[in-house]
């Protein structure tokens, strides 16, 4: 059965647990959120859990962002499985993953890589630099005008993954240039452990680097099921309630 939230309560609850934490001003910041779409990830999605764990989520779009929403990215194996699929809404996120994303991205039922999709989401908010597409000169004849280099906001990622990588040295690598640039964005690695995996690669990445951060889920079925309180009391440590408040 889908977890149905009062998603305005759920916001209160966490301007109340900001302020508690010192936090007396709602941060505005991009905010995303990339989901493992890799084959051992299946049953979840498939029973819904993980659009549970969106859910949940949520209201930290809802809040932070300053449209009211969370990008949404998923990613297996691969640069060509790295992908954005879209917006996270007040008025679509029930049933997302069933709606959006199941057999309808590319990469899904993959392996795991992490660095590729970092890559894009690094490059969709503006940390990464890239060419702006010039107009040719038809199109300037047309009155079309070269496209304007992104606007870079302070950003939020929660990376959501049950498995291990194949690709740790170039995700090493992403972040400690994302650290370098001093890029303002900080990720948050949430490790869903249901088979009592291991996360020994983002526990030294959490770590390693002043703008990442690692939590373990070890029963998300249950995890989705606890209070507002709870799950903020989670999210936002020391760490996270630092970054937010600079």
């Amino acid at each position: 059965m889908a977890l149905k939230l009062n998603l305005e309560k759920s916001k209160s609850t966490l301007k109340l647990s900001l302020e508690k934490s010192g936090i007396l001003t709602m941060p505005r910041l991009d905010m995303a959120l990339f989901m493992d779409v890799s084959g051992s990830f299946e049953d979840e999605h498939e029973e819904g859990v993980t659009t549970d764990l969106m859910t949940r989520l949520a209201p930290y779009g809802l809040s932070f962002d300053p449209d009211r929403k969370l990008d949404v990215f998923t990613f297996s194996n691969g640069p060509g499985s790295a992908h954005k699929v879209g917006e996270l809404t007040e008025s679509n996120y029930e049933d997302y993953v069933r709606r959006h994303i199941i057999g309808r991205v590319p990469g899904w039922n993959g392996a795991t890589d992490y660095s590729h999709v970092l890559e894009l989401g690094l490059k969709e908010f503006g940390w990464i630099p890239t060419e702006a597409r010039k107009t040719g000169f038809f199109g300037r004849m047309l009155g079309q005008k070269d496209e304007a280099p992104k606007t870079r906001k302070r950003s939020l990622f929660f990376f959501v993954t049950d498995g291990d990588n194949q690709d740790k040295d170039r995700t090493a690598r992403i972040l400690r240039e994302s650290e370098a640039r001093k890029d303002e964005v900080y990720v948050l690695f949430l490790g869903v452990s249901n088979g009592g995996g291991r996360f020994e690669f983002l526990e030294t990445i959490g770590d390693m680097f002043g703008n990442t951060g690692f939590r373990e889920i070890a029963d998300v079925r249950a995890f989705v099921r606890k209070s507002d309180e709870e799950i903020n009391a989670f999210l936002l440590d020391d760490e996270l309630v630092g970054w937010l408040k600079r």
